[in-house]
């Protein structure tokens, strides 16, 4: 009886968005789903339903979404703030691959995530907005603080 290798475990925060593209590749929705903590959250893509993936049964679905397109994932970790055991992560990633109609499809954000370090001193998602810092988000001026009491 052979036993499926252990998956890889990410030992700094940045290694998570790597290790998630590796899983995409290999297609394999267990090991997507296993770098997200237990009570982690993940935006949702529009293109899969939009809303927010809460808890290990919804990830999973949220990530199945993403394995079923046999992707191929291109990512760049732009820069880790880490204060204890979390920190935040800003990304930039592409997933190229084939949708339910047979048609190519690329979709290209820029991610924000807080990673969790996990009791064993591994990293994991947290909450994970895979267009949180997209240009969309952009605006001309802040709004002015209002006037305290």
């Amino acid at each position: 009886m052979t036993t499926a290798p252990a998956p890889e475990r990410a030992k700094r925060p940045e290694d998570v968005d790597v290790l998630l593209a590796r899983a995409f590749a290999a297609q394999d929705v267990d090991a997507c789903a296993g770098l997200y903590h237990p009570d982690a959250s993940v935006v949702r893509l529009a293109d899969f339903g939009g809303g927010v993936a809460k808890g290990d049964a919804a990830i999973r679905e949220a990530m199945a979404d993403y394995v079923g397109l046999a992707p191929t994932m291109d990512v760049t970790v732009h820069h880790v703030t880490q204060a204890g055991d979390l920190a935040l992560v800003r990304s930039q990633w592409r997933v190229r691959g084939v949708d339910q109609a047979g048609a190519p499809i690329e979709l290209h954000h820029h991610g924000m995530e807080v990673m969790r370090r996990d009791d064993d001193g591994y990293w994991q998602f947290y909450i994970d907005h895979p267009w949180g810092a997209d240009a969309s988000w952009t605006i001309d001026e802040p709004a002015p603080v209002p006037a305290g009491r």
